[in-house]
């Protein structure tokens, strides 16, 4: 995708692209090396992780998110929040450069190594949970919390990457601003977002958060994505189903029930989950 061109671009700031460590379809990201210059002012990190997106390839309506992705992750500044430290355009290329985090995503982590356990998944998920309330205490909804999107930089340290469908809202909680635009993965989407009516996309929010609680702690998900309309049945009728022999405690299911929970206004909100029971329990 990146011509040779681009990469000598960058090489003349100091950047050498490596191996691709990701890809999205507009998109690849690259394992990215920088050589610090003596009269640069500005201290960049020696490795990161550098997203080329060809504007040539993209869609009308990608395009029109990647102004408002750039301007949200160089807005926010929060230890679990995958921080942008450089952009360059090059033509029809955008090179974000930002956090590299060497563990890989969360979805890669249970898929190699099963779920978690209750005192691993409190610690990743207080850690999850805190980047989504100083997001929405910003004004911003990401609009697309999954595993894929949980980036780990260290085997007990998170950060939330992929700001692609993220809106600015309003801090407030009684200043909703409702969203219409379908956005995320059919696995961690709200009933609402199915059914394509206006929704309050920081609720949108803690639903997704329920989804990757669900799978961090069972392996597998709530519901399956095969047929949406039966999805947004089982959704609405609170139809989900932990493994044969998966124990939790039951604070933890109240709190995953609160937040997989189809009618919006009973849905919990994020100070609300920072205050559950489960969340402030000490591990032995």
């Amino acid at each position: 995708m990146t011509s040779g061109p681009v990469k000598a671009k960058l090489l003349e700031h100091g950047y050498r692209l490596g191996k691709v460590i990701g890809e999205g379809s507009y998109s690849k990201v690259y394992y990215s090396e920088h050589r610090l210059h003596l009269q640069q002012q500005q201290q960049f990190p020696e490795r990161s992780a550098c997203k080329i997106i060809d504007r040539k390839q993209s869609t009308m309506e990608y395009s029109q998110f990647l102004p408002r992705e750039i301007k949200t992750m160089t807005a926010l500044s929060h230890p679990n929040i995958v921080a942008v430290h450089s952009v360059f355009e090059f033509g029809p290329y955008v090179c974000i450069f930002m956090d590299y985090c060497r563990c890989g995503d969360l979805l890669q982590r249970i898929l190699q190594r099963g779920k978690l356990s209750q005192a691993k998944a409190r610690n990743f998920f207080r850690q999850l949970v805190s980047a989504v309330r100083y997001m929405h205490c910003q004004g911003f909804c990401h609009r697309d919390i999954k595993c894929e999107n949980v980036l780990l930089s260290g085997p007990a340290h998170l950060k939330l990457s992929d700001f692609t469908f993220a809106k600015q809202c309003p801090a407030e909680e009684a200043s909703k601003q409702l969203s219409k635009t379908f956005c995320g993965s059919v696995a961690y989407a709200a009933p609402e977002i199915l059914k394509g009516i206006l929704y309050d996309p920081k609720r949108y929010d803690m639903w997704s958060l329920g989804c990757v609680l669900f799978v961090m702690v069972t392996g597998t998900m709530p519901f399956d994505e095969t047929n949406v309309q039966e999805t947004i049945l089982r959704q609405e009728t609170k139809q989900y189903f932990y493994p044969e022999g998966v124990k939790l405690n039951p604070t933890l299911l109240e709190l995953i029930d609160s937040l997989i929970e189809p009618d919006v206004e009973r849905r919990a909100t994020v100070e609300q989950v920072v205050e559950c029971l489960w969340l402030k329990e000490q591990d032995a």
